[in-house]
């Protein structure tokens, strides 16, 4: 028979005991659920990614989207607590009964239970439960944010140091010496996909009124590695490099490093400011969400408007959780390039569209009013938004100087339509180049990285050899093509640890090429 003594020593090393399991058991059920939530909501993502908006973009996501800052504190902290709570007071009340004797209330519920079942289960949890549990949750974790690429990142072959060529080295001048470039609309169309083409998936071609418009298309736009989300879509088309995190190399100085976004980097704008062009970003969602606007503002964007700065020119206040629908901000686009093309000045207008985002889309009053009830409804509706644009630029004669690019910014994530889209076996990104001259395509396949020396020898300007950071023209002529196998190559080894890719975070300017 125990003392009373030796019972409250015990009792006392149980307590913990109980309170290493709970905090094992909390930190194994977190793991499972910041993977399970980071799928659900935003598709299969990469640590790179993560570990991205993690050091860059919260701030803007907390003051975006409640919605799922509150799925956040249920799924990934509440039900982690209450599941780790539970299976320890579970195995404290079955030790008070069996052990101890104890009839203390937290006990009692034992009683109902027959005592050899309990004495079994209790020998199971009392063991390694807690070790088994992370093992199980840190395999699911790995599995979700392939850790395996992600180690192999930090050990590979510098891919981006061999393959980066520096803006600054390349001679970009107008293709004639007398002519004028023309204009530049870049529409990025959120998770626009050549897929939503398939009548055999979703009944009918969803964007035929895209494909109507008068214009080219390449037939096999991949979506390459470290471009999976909307800036670093945006960053790899207008700078030619992937987005990846640089915490995990920069030490104790990456808070230093990210006062600006790539600042030793040479982007679209950056090249058409010193063009002589007025450059303009404009989207629906707040700027600070994943650094946006600062990217933006450190590459020579003249005027960038996000949420906060638009919503002030509503006429109704609605807005769902990201920001503003797509048809009141393609009313205010369509006043801002109304401004920007009775100046002078040769211009940049960029925006991005929002209500396609997932997880379920965003029925905007122009969607609802034509009937809209489902995702791949919204899809179709905001097809036939970006059309109207297009015709309001014609309308107005705006094509005759003005050439525009309408592009996805990467592959759909997760929505209400991805079980047709997992189906598909090749999935391409939706691109279309409208302009009174047709162009000519040198190949059917590029990457999110061409379409930096792409579109600007789109609109008139020559890139000499045709090649600006990991990107080749597509519409050059007598320049050399990229390798056949470039994209598995990227596949394998572009997100490695690299020294130069480092150097375009430094805020020094670097002299190296």
């Amino acid at each position: 028979m125990l003392s009373s003594e030796q019972i409250s020593q015990n009792q006392q090393r149980h307590y913990l005991r109980a309170a290493v399991r709970f905090f094992s058991y909390l930190f194994a059920f977190f793991l499972a659920s910041i993977a399970y939530w980071v799928t659900s909501n935003f598709g299969q993502a990469s640590l790179e990614q993560v570990l991205y908006h993690a050091q860059f973009g919260m701030d803007g996501l907390v003051a975006t989207d409640v919605g799922i800052v509150r799925s956040f504190i249920l799924t990934c902290l509440a039900l982690p607590i209450s599941f780790a709570l539970l299976l320890v007071i579970v195995e404290y009340s079955i030790a008070l009964y069996l052990i101890y004797n104890s009839k203390h209330w937290f006990a009692k519920p034992m009683q109902i239970f027959n005592v050899q079942g309990l004495k079994v289960f209790y020998w199971f949890i009392s063991h390694r439960a807690p070790l088994y549990t992370l093992i199980a949750c840190s395999i699911y974790f790995a599995f979700q944010f392939s850790i395996s690429a992600f180690v192999h990142n930090q050990l590979g072959p510098d891919y981006f140091g061999e393959h980066y060529v520096n803006p600054r080295s390349v001679k970009i001048e107008p293709i004639k010496a007398n002519a004028k470039p023309k204009n530049l609309v870049l529409i990025y169309v959120e998770s626009l996909e050549d897929s939503y083409k398939d009548e055999t998936k979703f009944g009918k071609n969803l964007l035929s009124s895209l494909d109507a418009l008068k214009g080219v298309s390449f037939s096999q736009y991949k979506q390459a590695p470290g471009t999976n989300w909307t800036i670093a879509g945006i960053t790899a088309t207008q700078c030619g490099v992937p987005l990846k995190t640089v915490s995990l190399y920069g030490g104790n100085d990456q808070g230093e490093r990210i006062k600006a976004f790539l600042p030793n980097a040479v982007c679209l704008g950056d090249v058409l400011h010193d063009a002589g062009y007025h450059n303009v970003y404009m989207g629906g969602d707040a700027l600070s969400f994943s650094g946006k606007g600062k990217f933006f503002q450190d590459h020579h964007y003249d005027e960038v408007y996000g949420r906060e700065e638009l919503k002030k020119n509503l006429t109704v206040n609605e807005m769902n959780y990201w920001g503003l629908y797509d048809d009141d901000l393609l009313v205010l686009v369509k006043a801002k390039l109304k401004e920007l093309h009775a100046q002078s000045q040769p211009f940049n207008l960029t925006f991005t569209t929002i209500d396609t985002h997932g997880p379920d889309g965003h029925f905007s009053k122009y969607c609802k009013s034509r009937g809209v009830k489902e995702f791949k409804g919204i899809v179709e509706c905001t097809a036939t938004q970006v059309v109207d644009f297009i015709k309001f630029m014609k309308k107005n004669g705006y094509l005759k100087d003005t050439n525009v690019v309408i592009i996805g910014d990467h592959l759909a994530m997760y929505n209400p339509s991805h079980k047709q889209l997992d189906k598909i076996k090749q999935r391409y990104i939706y691109n279309r180049f409208i302009s009174n001259k047709p162009i000519t395509k040198n190949r059917e396949y590029i990457l999110h990285f061409d379409l930096f020396p792409t579109m600007l020898e789109f609109i008139g300007l020559q890139v000499e050899g045709g090649k600006l950071g990991l990107g080749f023209s597509a519409i050059s002529q007598n320049t050399p093509l990229p390798p056949a196998t470039i994209y598995e190559d990227m596949k394998e080894d572009l997100l490695n640890n690299s020294e130069k890719y480092l150097e375009l975070w430094q805020e020094k300017q670097v002299a190296k090429q």
